[in-house]
């Protein structure tokens, strides 16, 4: 369970969110919509607790984010899943050892970082490119070790700012179900987008606007 209690975020004088309050049960897929500048990034980072509320609680799975202590945040972190709007990838590691990190980080064993690693970086269809750096690809594939690199710890909660944006046609179709298949193993997926409609499947689909939200359910009811 995801629940924000009234919660605002502020940068200074500008809002971002305002005043929201919302419960996304586990297991949902849910998809935010909204315009440029709408708070979508910003509710995701609040989620990811890279970013606390300037009023109100985030709570997930009855953990209040901002009470939260660094070592509990660090360990929350590990069962959620980021993808960011901008790919940020380690330069001079391979597209292997950027999928490793959070395993590593974790203290996972070599064997196990081999073969989930691989898993990953093979569901996103780039077995092939696992010795690369991230310079010799484009920036559609980088998009995708980042991917691969936020499922591979089998996160319980996958957020996903604008996962497709970089992607061709194809290569979205194939995240998008690779989304699906998370949810319908029990993953709660978020998936900020300008695409909707690719996203098949989904539970609840959310409207920001101006940091003010509207949610509804797959009936098209508001919530």
């Amino acid at each position: 369970m995801i629940e924000l209690k009234d919660v605002s975020l502020r940068y200074g004088k500008s809002v971002a969110l305002n005043q929201i309050s919302l419960q996304i049960p586990a297991k949902s897929y849910v998809i935010i919509e909204g315009p440029s500048g709408a708070g979508k990034s910003s509710l995701l980072r609040l989620l990811a607790s890279f970013e606390i509320p300037t009023k109100g609680e985030v709570t997930v799975t009855g953990k209040a984010m901002s009470k939260l202590s660094r070592a509990a945040r660090s360990h929350y972190r590990r069962s959620v899943g980021y993808i960011g709007n901008d790919v940020i990838l380690l330069p001079n590691r391979s597209c292997f050892e950027n999928v490793a990190l959070p395993m590593r980080i974790a203290g996972n064993s070599n064997e196990e970082i081999q073969a989930r690693v691989s898993a990953a970086l093979t569901r996103v269809g780039l077995a092939k490119a696992s010795k690369f750096l991230p310079s010799v690809l484009s920036g559609g594939e980088q998009q995708r070790v980042a991917i691969a690199r936020a499922i591979v710890n089998r996160p319980a909660v996958l957020l996903a700012d604008e996962p497709t944006a970089q992607l061709d046609g194809l290569a979205a179709d194939k995240i998008a179900q690779l989304f699906r298949e998370f949810n319908q193993a029990n993953v709660t997926i978020l998936v900020a987008t300008h695409d909707a409609e690719r996203f098949k499947g989904w539970t609840h689909r959310m409207k920001l606007n101006a940091g003010k939200l509207e949610l509804f359910d797959a009936k098209g009811d508001a919530l």
